[in-house]
C-alpha cells in the first residue's frame, strides 16, 4: 500500500471515529446541561468572568480568535523548528542555534504552551458554541499556515493529480 492510500485511509478512519463520537454525544447528552447553551447567558462563566452580555461575548470571541490564531501559527512554525532540531535522531550537527539557545527556546516554548493550554481548556469546555468557534478559527488559520509552508516546497510534476481522488 502506497503512502497516499495509507493517508487516505487514516483520514477516512478519523472522520468515521468523529462521526461515532458526535453520534454518541448527541444520543446520550442531557439537554438541560448548560454546555449546550449558545451565546451570552447568566450561566456562562469563563475563568471567573461572567459572560452575560453580547458585548462581553463578542470580546470573548475576539480573545479566543487571537489565542487560536497565535497558537496555530506558533505550533506550525516554531514547533517543527524545535522538534526537528531537538528530537530528530538523524540530525547530529546543529548549525542554527547554540545548545543553550535551543534548550532555552525549547523549554520556554513548551512551558508557555502548557500554561496557555490550561486557560484554553477552561475556555473551550465552557459552552459548545465557544468551543466550536475556537475550532473554526484554528482550522481556518491552519489552512493559511499549511499553504504558506507548502508554498516553500517544490513538488514533483510527475505526480498524477488523478491519484488524489478519495
Amino acid at each position: 500500500m502506497d503512502i497516499n492510500t495509507k493517508l487516505k485511509l487514516c483520514v477516512i478512519s478519523n472522520l468515521f471515529l468523529l462521526i461515532i463520537i458526535v453520534g454518541i454525544i448527541i444520543v446520550f447528552s442531557s439537554r438541560e446541561d448548560k454546555y449546550w447553551n449558545v451565546g451570552p447567558n447568566k450561566d456562562l462563566l469563563i475563568v471567573s468572568v461572567k459572560i452575560d452580555t453580547w458585548t462581553k461575548y463578542y470580546w470573548l470571541l475576539v480573545f479566543i480568535a487571537i489565542l487560536k490564531i497565535s497558537n496555530v501559527i506558533i505550533s506550525e512554525i516554531a514547533h517543527p523548528i524545535l522538534g526537528f532540531n531537538i528530537y530528530n535522531p538523524d540530525k547530529k550537527i546543529i548549525t542554527d542555534f547554540t545548545k543553550n539557545q535551543l534548550q532555552l527556546y525549547g523549554n520556554l516554548m513548551y512551558f508557555i504552551d502548557s500554561v496557555r493550554g490550561v486557560f484554553t481548556i477552561l475556555i473551550t469546555i465552557s459552552q459548545i458554541d465557544v468551543a466550536l468557534f475556537g475550532v473554526l478559527v484554528s482550522e481556518i488559520t491552519g489552512i493559511y499556515t499549511v499553504r504558506m509552508l507548502l508554498d516553500e516546497k517544490e513538488f514533483s510534476k510527475s505526480y498524477n493529480v488523478v491519484n488524489m481522488e478519495v
